[in-house]
């Protein structure tokens, strides 16, 4: 025969599918509080019956510790530990003996030793005792009163050839118990040291197609030495004498002395074991390899698995494993409890889906700080069905007293019901394993009503606050589009109240945008707010520009200790509020920026379009001024021409500076972009926001990543008229040009020459004008034309009144331009296109 059998010859190995929860009953009908865990008392521990000893010499005896059964592979074990007391003054040779399992039908069963390995481990020195096990594969049917132990002395004297005398037997009485009852702890041996371990009921709760098993063991140190946990192996034994491994979620490997802890087991069983009764078998995980040197013994492997003890388990009613509506429960994580609650759930319903977000409060409730537990959610219907829910990934610890939330957000089919749906919390399985086993499971609360008027009251220590979340935004930026909301919080009570620090949630349609996507801006730079007094916020995103969704739901939680906890409220937001409000330069209202720092207006004065080749420019003319009480840099702007009924935005390019402007001042500030040259001015709108950089407002000429506070600037056709008369004035905003005389002149060489007299004026009531003008002088003869430029108001064109100027016409093919007519004509130029102010025919006026 085999020289050892392993303690466990085969466990199932269970592929957990997508799961359906209940109890053995029937947990979907279940409407009672979480059961309690039931332990026992460590002072009622259970002792097995004492068995007679057997007197090896006059200082010596061997004692029967205990007799435990083993099954495996429907082979019957029996194993017997002893104890060889020595309490001589020599050491005492175990080679003088050897020992025998008979039946009381006198059957002998072949015997191995397990913890006599070495020649040395056969020596008990004086005063001192040695343990070890004695092993027999025996017959199914006997019982444990159907066999003894015999202790053999060699007797090499004797004539019966077997040299074989036996010394004593220990008999095994019928009511004899190795089996440890339900209510009792009990002590057992590891080496020389003792733990005391007892057990809760079971908990057995349908999982999808399996039945998963939990048991909670507690462990105590009564020893003098550390004791190493890691060679004791936990199984479930059924009373078919089928086992299954226990997993344990605690990695608690050694124990202090006096130190005590809780280890929770689970393991997955067939569904088929409903009427079963339960053991749990404890084994310990040996080096020594047994020894065989009776009849039918032979070479054993390298390490064995050998029995420990048993206790038999009470199995709970799992019904009471689900936690009620509004009902927090305590999960054990790494020997400690934290509470568990859900707070609150939100749903968003469409026409295709319920969009589900519930929050998740967990408080530690220990001593000690815990790393964060890696935990999955799954919501189960009433039905049965399971959806998969989306967490956060855990990071650091949570500290004792510290309760932080988890946001979990579902979308399940809005056909489902969600009448008595549950939340099923289950830990997350190791690599290559199956051991993501069920933790709790909660009724879930009806849905959290969603402030659709946008407005909510939150209390916390500090006080009382309405909290508003208000106007809403979607902005072009490349190929993404911007989503702003704003958020106001304003202290309703009747003392200064600090700010809460906070942080936001969103989901478009149901779908979650990325916390480290969201920026929140502070408009005001408020820190504490008398009674009345408000704090605006701005909170910006960037979707996919071809998203589309109908309504945002928005959730704010306060940060205590750089951590979200207590929600501040939950809003919905329909994404047909996201109207930007529309300015017209003939009225009163202006479009406002305001940042901590500065505050600004801006109005369109002017807009002008500019023929180009394929394209044409248009320019916007605006004032930007400053309406703060100090100097200050001027927010940083974004600006598109924006085709609203076609949803075509158009990047344009802004003239801004980086220099402070005084309090009213005023700056001009050019807008101008190539557009189609289908638009005309009125076609379109000047869509403009307010600059961010890094989640911060921008300033003068910062380049900006995002921007805040959109708006449509309504533009009018363009009212430049064409003059045709030479003397008239033209406006260039802030100047005013006029020619007073032109002619062409030659002279003896051939060379053309253009001059001309002219009064350029200046109306300037800013303090810097940003937008440069440029005229460009275009001469036509005979069918030849010549054009000159200049920058207006700079040397060659500079403010003056009645300035003589010219310059040369270096084109041969108009010679002769002094002596007749020609054509005049004066154009605006920008980025190359331009815009016709005047045209004459000249006749060489003086």
């Amino acid at each position: 025969m085999s020289n050892k059998k392993r303690i466990i010859a085969t466990t199932l190995s269970l592929t957990l599918l997508v799961s359906t929860y209940g109890s053995i009953i029937n947990s979907n009908e279940a409407t009672a509080a979480p059961a309690k865990s039931q332990t026992v008392n460590n002072n009622a521990l259970f002792k097995t019956s004492d068995l007679k000893p057997v007197k090896l010499t006059s200082t010596s005896y061997l004692k029967v510790n205990d007799v435990q059964f083993y099954h495996v592979e429907g082979e019957k074990n029996v194993y017997f530990t002893v104890t060889v007391h020595n309490d001589g003054n020599r050491s005492l040779s175990l080679m003088d003996y050897w020992f025998s399992v008979r039946s009381n039908m006198g059957n002998k069963y072949p015997i191995q030793l397990m913890g006599l390995t070495e020649k040395k481990d056969n020596i008990v020195p004086a005063k001192s005792k040695k343990t070890f096990k004695i092993h027999a594969k025996v017959d199914s049917k006997l019982n444990l009163s159907d066999l003894k132990l015999s202790v053999i002395k060699w007797d090499f004297s004797m004539s019966n050839g077997s040299f074989e005398r036996v010394i004593g037997s220990v008999t095994i009485p019928k009511n004899y118990s190795y089996i440890t009852p339900v209510g009792k702890s009990r002590e057992i041996k590891q080496g020389q040291n003792t733990l005391v371990i007892s057990s809760s009921n079971l908990d057995l709760t349908n999982v999808g197609n399996h039945v998963q098993a939990s048991v909670t063991v507690n462990i105590k140190n009564t020893s003098n030495s550390a004791v190493n946990l890691e060679s004791l192996k936990f199984y479930l034994r059924t009373n078919t004498n089928r086992y299954y491994t226990l997993d344990s979620v605690q990695a608690k490997k050694s124990l202090l002395p006096g130190e005590s802890a809780q280890v929770k087991f689970y393991s997955k069983l067939p569904t088929d074991l409903k009427k079963a009764t339960y053991q749990l078998f404890i084994a310990e995980e040996s080096g020594a390899a047994p020894t065989g040197t009776g009849e039918g013994a032979g070479t054993g492997a390298s390490k064995a698995n050998l029995p420990v003890a048993y206790s038999h388990l009470k199995a709970n009613d799992t019904r009471g494993a689900v936690t009620l509506k509004g009902q927090s429960y305590k999960l054990l994580i790494d020997n400690q409890y934290i509470d568990t609650k859900i707070t609150n759930m939100m749903v968003d319903t469409n026409s295709e889906y319920h969009n589900i977000t519930i929050s998740y409060a967990m408080k530690n409730i220990g001593k000690s700080a815990i790393k964060k537990p890696k935990l999955q959610f799954e919501l189960l219907t009433n039905v049965g069905t399971s959806y998969p829910v989306q967490a956060g990934e855990p990071e650091g610890n949570l500290l004792p007293g510290v309760s932080e939330e988890a946001t979990i957000t579902a979308s399940i089919p809005a056909s489902v019901s969600l009448t008595n749906m549950k939340l099923a919390v289950k830990r997350v399985a190791d690599e290559n394993k199956s051991n993501d086993y069920l933790l709790a499971q909660y009724m879930v609360p009806d849905t959290t009503s969603i402030t659709t008027d946008s407005k909510a009251t939150y209390v916390n220590k500090q006080g009382t606050y309405e909290v508003n979340v208000g106007s809403f935004e979607r902005l072009p930026w490349d190929s993404k589009d911007i989503i702003n909301t704003t958020i106001t919080i304003k202290n309703t009570g009747k003392d200064t109240q600090p700010l809460p620090k906070f942080a936001m949630n969103a989901w478009l349609s149901g779908v979650k945008v990325d916390s480290k996507e969201i920026q929140l801006l502070q408009v005001d730079g408020a820190i504490g707010l008398k009674p009345g007094e408000s704090a605006q916020f701005i909170a910006t995103s960037k979707v996919s520009a071809t998203s589309k969704f109908d309504n945002a739901k928005v959730t704010l939680s306060e940060i205590i200790n750089d951590k979200p906890t207590s929600t501040m409220g939950n809003f919905m937001i329909k994404a047909v509020d996201a109207e930007l409000p529309s300015y017209d330069p003939a009225s009163t209202a202006y479009y406002t920026l305001k940042q901590p720092g500065a505050e600004a207006q801006m109005n369109v004065l002017e807009t002008s379009l500019y023929e180009g080749t394929n394209t044409n420019t248009i320019r916007t003319l605006v004032s930007y001024r400053n309406t703060g009480g100090r100097f200050a840099k001027m927010p940083q702007v974004m600006a598109y021409y924006y085709d609203v009924a076609n949803g075509v935005q158009i990047p344009a390019k802004i003239t801004l500076t980086d220099k402070e402007v005084t309090p009213d001042g005023v700056n001009l500030v050019g807008i101008t972009a190539d557009i189609p040259k289908k638009y005309k001015a009125s076609d379109l709108k000047i869509l403009v926001g307010q600059g961010i950089t890094e989640g911060k407002y921008a300033s003068g000429t910062q380049k900006a990543d995002s921007y805040v506070n959109g708006a449509l600037l309504i533009l009018g056709d363009d009212q430049t008229k064409v003059e045709d008369y030479i003397l008239d004035p033209i406006e260039l905003r802030p100047y005013t040009f006029k020619f007073n005389k032109v002619n062409a002149t030659e002279d003896t060489n051939g060379q053309s020459t253009f001059n001309f007299e002219y009064t350029l004026s200046e109306h300037n009531p800013f303090e810097e004008v940003l937008e440069k003008r440029k005229l460009l002088f275009e001469l036509e003869y005979n069918g030849n034309k010549f054009t000159k430029s200049y920058e207006v108001g700079q040397d060659n064109l500079k403010v003056g009144e009645k300035v003589p100027q010219s310059f040369t016409i270096d084109n041969p093919a108009m010679k002769g331009i002094g002596q007749s007519g020609f054509n005049l004509r004066l154009y605006e130029e920008v980025n190359g296109a331009k815009k016709l102010l005047l045209e004459h025919r000249a006749y060489n006026v003086k």
